[in-house]
C-alpha cells in the first residue's frame, strides 16, 4: 500500500500530526507520498508530488473539511479512499481526531474498516458550455454582490418548480447536506439515501428545500436582465455568470470514498447535535 498525505500548512499542530503520521508509516515500512505544499512546509525537499499527480492507495488528509474538499477535487484518482484526520472545529467529513491518527492507520493497514461512498454533483453553464469541477458538497449559484438578492427560476427534469428571490440556490449531495445546505435550512440526508437537495439561500418566499432523486437534473436560471452572479463549487472554484445564464446540475459519474470506523448517526450526534464552544 502507498499512502498519500496532504495537510493544512497554516496550522502548526496539523504539520506536527503530519510528521507523526509519516513517522508511523516509515516505522511500519509503508511507502508514503507527500503533497508538494505539505512537503515544503515540513522541510521535505525530495519525493514530493503535486496533488493532481500523487499516486496512492489511500489519501490521508490532516486539517478540516476544507482540506478534504481540496483533496476530493484535485487528487489524481477521485475514487481513492480518504482518511480524514480532523484539526478543525467540526470536521464532519473527517473520521478521527489527531490523537487517533496512528490507531486509525493501524486499523486501515489491518483491513479493519468500512468504505462509505459519497455522491458528487457536476455542473455546467448551459449558455457558455463551461463545465465545472465535480463538487463533493454543493454547486451554489449566488449573487456576487453582498446583500443583493437574485431572481431565480428553479427547474427539475425540465419542469418548472418555482421562481424565487433569494441570495442564491444550491444543489447539494448527501455529504454536502451537513454543510452550507444545513445552514440554509435544508434537510440532512443520510449517505445511504442516494439523492440530491435543491435548497434556496435566504429566500423571500416559503420555498426552502427539496430532496430529489439522484437521477434528476436541476436547472437554475438567472431571470433578471441584469444579474451579478457566480457559480461556486465547494467554496473553491468560482465561475462568473452572465445575466440570463442557466446552470445545470446533475449527478456526477464519479464518487468520493471515505474510510469509516463509526456509523453516520454517531457522527451526527458528535459533530452536529453536541453544542461546541467557540
Amino acid at each position: 500500500m502507498r499512502v498519500g498525505v496532504v495537510s493544512r500548512t497554516d496550522i502548526p499542530n496539523a504539520l506536527t500530526v503530519s510528521r507523526r503520521i509519516l513517522g508511523y508509516l516509515k516505522e511500519g515500512g509503508v511507502e508514503a507520498g507527500v503533497e508538494t505544499d505539505t512537503a515544503l512546509a515540513l522541510g521535505i525537499t525530495e519525493g514530493n508530488t503535486e496533488l493532481s499527480e500523487l499516486d496512492c492507495d489511500l489519501m490521508v488528509t490532516v486539517g478540516g473539511d476544507g482540506t478534504i474538499l481540496r483533496a476530493a477535487m484535485d487528487m489524481k484518482n477521485p475514487s481513492t479512499p480518504i482518511l480524514g484526520v480532523n484539526m478543525g472545529r467540526r470536521g464532519f467529513l473527517s473520521e478521527v481526531g489527531a490523537p487517533e491518527a496512528e490507531w486509525a492507520l493501524e486499523r486501515v493497514l489491518e483491513g479493519d474498516y468500512a468504505v462509505e461512498e459519497s455522491l458528487k454533483v457536476t455542473g455546467r453553464c448551459i449558455d457558455t458550455e463551461e463545465r465545472f469541477p465535480d463538487a463533493l458538497n454543493e454547486v451554489l449559484v449566488a449573487s456576487s454582490l453582498p446583500s443583493k438578492m437574485l431572481l431565480l427560476g428553479l427547474n427539475v427534469d425540465g419542469e418548472h418548480v418555482t421562481d424565487i428571490q433569494a441570495d442564491g440556490a444550491m444543489v447539494a449531495t448527501p455529504a454536502g447536506s451537513t454543510a452550507y445546505n444545513m445552514s440554509a435550512g435544508g434537510s440532512v440526508v443520510a449517505p445511504a439515501v442516494k439523492a440530491l437537495s435543491l435548497t434556496a439561500v435566504c429566500p423571500y418566499s416559503y420555498f426552502r428545500s427539496l430532496v430529489i432523486p439522484r437521477e434528476s437534473v436541476v436547472t437554475v436560471e438567472l431571470l433578471k436582465p441584469r444579474s451579478d452572479a457566480m457559480a461556486i463549487i465547494d467554496g473553491r472554484a468560482y465561475v462568473a455568470l452572465k445575466p440570463r445564464s442557466r446552470v445545470e446540475c446533475r449527478l456526477s459519474p464519479n464518487v468520493a470514498r471515505f474510510i469509516r470506523f463509526r456509523s453516520f448517526y454517531s457522527r451526527i450526534q458528535k459533530r452536529i447535535m453536541t453544542v461546541q464552544s467557540p
